[in-house]
């Protein structure tokens, strides 16, 4: 691998790093009362936002390099994009748990894709054709994610005023 390469996977895994330490800072300072609240004009809410995040990764990834889901099949019946917290048919996964996978993911992923962003995706994402290419879109994912669940904070906080 060139250095060049290098320093390029090191900067795509490093700002994912970075986003995801930003949303579990988030969600640490959510209060435990507003995981479960759907604001209008929203669909979701935080928890369902979190959860999502993590499957993202697990779904693409898993694909990618043809190994198995790191997360259980629950996670990924919760929390697909398109889904929705009014549709859940059990108790969702507690917020605790959720954080410390969110936490634990880049870790353990990282060492999943290392020297692999090159590798083709089976199936082209969004315009995307390279694993490097999708993990960066799901670091913009994460960010575009955390922004939702600010926004849904500030709703929640107002209206408990």
């Amino acid at each position: 691998m060139s250095e060049k390469t290098m320093m390029h996977e090191e900067t795509v895994l490093n700002q994912w790093k970075l986003w995801r330490s930003w949303v579990v800072g988030f969600i640490d300072i959510v209060p435990e009362e507003h995981y479960d609240e759907i604001p209008e004009p929203f669909k979701n809410n935080i928890r369902w936002n979190a959860g999502h995040l993590l499957v993202g990764f697990d779904d693409v990834v898993a694909s990618a390099l043809g190994t198995e889901r790191q997360l259980s099949e629950k996670y990924h019946m919760m929390f697909p994009r398109g889904s929705s917290p009014a549709d859940w048919k059990e108790e969702p996964p507690a917020m605790e748990e959720i954080k410390e996978k969110l936490r634990r993911q880049p870790e353990e992923l990282e060492e999943l894709i290392k020297g692999k962003l090159d590798t083709p995706l089976k199936k082209e994402f969004m315009g995307m054709n390279t694993l490097g290419e999708a993990i960066q879109f799901l670091s913009a994912h994460d960010a575009l994610h955390l922004s939702t669940m600010n926004a849904m904070r500030r709703i929640l906080k107002n209206n408990n005023k």
